[in-house]
């Protein structure tokens, strides 16, 4: 017999499904312009009715950056963290109505040759991002100049949630696995497919202590467990929103693998490599990283 969710929960998942069918219908037929209007006014009722969200975001930021920032700009930049979120979300709903062609127009490219000599040893890449600018528009950036993709992504919960968010990125080519799939994982690297990874959240298992920001943070081994094991780069990459509504992507060098045997030691440095340089990129646009997440829960562990 079916457990029952609580009635909470079935709220919830209502209020996301329907809420997520309503702007998939407003992106069909709204321009970016005004879709962003509508994410601006959500992140302001987030901010409003999810102060211990908002708590916890200027938390966050005032222990990595201590005193850089004042309290003032710390509510600024939690709130314009939670505005970047929305806008990136009713953006991928836009994304299932965009040609490669609007997508190219609005996504800018530097680095692409860093991709391409990966590729050309036929070995594929795993690509490291973060939840930081518009990370599902740089997806479809690279498809729409013929990489070929495939992304690991956490479904929804809801859902109808899941299903619109997914077509989103197949109409563009990207390829979607859930992150048990690891046979896929392989079979993607081995058929020369960049593997697009975001590794900057919580790893609720599995995951090892490393520096994330200055921070004690649970870091996900996968990248470099795959890197290991299909002998491929890491390649990171990061699409970056822009004040005139733009995006400029940067594909960056590969990273340097460890010269060590030790599979424990490979992990641990290349892991630690990754989360240094979504630091970098966090720490010069701190207002464009998804500050909501708990992401130091290993302080208290």
């Amino acid at each position: 017999m079916t457990k029952r969710q609580p009635v909470s929960k079935r709220i919830g998942y209502w209020v996301v499904r329907n809420l997520s069918r309503t702007m998939d219908r407003l992106a069909r037929v709204l321009p970016l312009s005004w879709l962003r209007v509508i994410a601006t006014g959500l992140a302001y009722l987030i901010y409003l009715f999810y102060p211990s969200r908002q708590r916890l975001a200027r938390e966050n930021i005032r222990k990595v950056f201590g005193d850089r920032f004042s309290a003032s700009q710390r509510r600024r930049i939690a709130l314009r963290s939670t505005i970047n979120i929305c806008k990136t979300m009713v953006e991928l709903f836009k994304m299932r109505y965009m040609t490669p062609e609007q997508v190219k127009a609005l996504v800018s490219l530097e680095g692409a040759e860093h991709l391409h000599q990966v590729l050309a040893e036929n070995r594929g890449a795993v690509v490291i991002t973060a939840h930081f600018g518009n990370w599902e528009l740089g997806g479809a950036r690279f498809t729409a100049e013929g990489f070929p993709v495939t992304v690991i992504a956490r479904d929804s919960d809801e859902p109808v949630t899941a299903l619109l968010i997914n077509q989103a990125r197949q109409h563009h080519n990207i390829q979607v696995l859930q992150r048990e799939d690891i046979h896929e994982m392989i079979r993607a690297l081995r058929n020369n497919r960049g593997l697009g990874i975001l590794p900057d959240q919580h790893a609720a298992a599995g995951g090892i202590k490393l520096d994330f920001l200055g921070r004690s943070a649970y870091t996900a081994t996968g990248p470099a467990v795959l890197s290991r094991l299909a002998g491929c780069a890491i390649v990171p990459f990061f699409t970056r929103r822009l004040p005139n509504g733009t995006f400029h992507s940067q594909v960056l060098p590969p990273l340097a693998l460890p010269q060590t045997e030790d599979r424990e030691q490979f992990v641990r440095q290349l892991m630690q490599q990754i989360n240094d340089i979504i630091s970098e990129q966090i720490r010069c646009y701190p207002e464009q990283w998804l500050w909501l997440h708990d992401r130091w829960k290993a302080e208290r562990a």
